[in-house]
């Protein structure tokens, strides 16, 4: 099986163990998993890019946190907590939506040799590290 077969298959084989339906929450439009957790929803894909003469495919998880503030002061302050929670959360990182209305916690991985265990974690991670920052961003910068 190719590398991203595998990693199709651990969403599958995830799906079933949560009771989920992974064809029910799979959006074609997106090609993209879509995954409720307690405060946010955890968006799964893959993605693929050429590194020399070898494509990579990475998955890659997103969960929304909250919207970017309009008030400038607010907004720089916002920026200051991502900086210094970047440093601070292992396994995750925040960024900015391209359009720059929400920021997001981020997890991705490079799917070539990656077992089921691995996989686990990275969706562990996203699933806890979006609910407890969405809380946390939502009460400071979206009140």
């Amino acid at each position: 099986m190719v590398p991203s077969d595998v990693a199709r298959a651990y969403i599958y084989r995830l799906c079933h163990e949560i009771g989920a339906n992974a064809d029910a929450i799979y959006n074609a439009k997106t090609a993209a998993w879509y995954f409720a957790g307690k405060s946010t929803t955890i968006e799964v894909f893959l993605t693929s890019f050429q590194s020399g003469e070898k494509e990579r495919t990475f998955i890659r998880c997103f969960a929304p946190l909250c919207g970017i503030p309009t008030d400038t002061k607010r907004k720089l302050e916002m920026y200051q907590a991502v900086l210094e929670i970047n440093t601070q959360k292992p396994g995750i990182k925040l960024s900015v939506t391209s359009d720059k209305r929400f920021l997001c916690a981020v997890s991705e991985r490079d799917i070539d040799g990656m077992d089921y265990q691995e996989f686990l974690t990275i969706i562990k991670d996203i699933s806890f590290w979006g609910d407890q920052l969405s809380d946390f961003f939502k009460k400071h910068y979206n009140g």
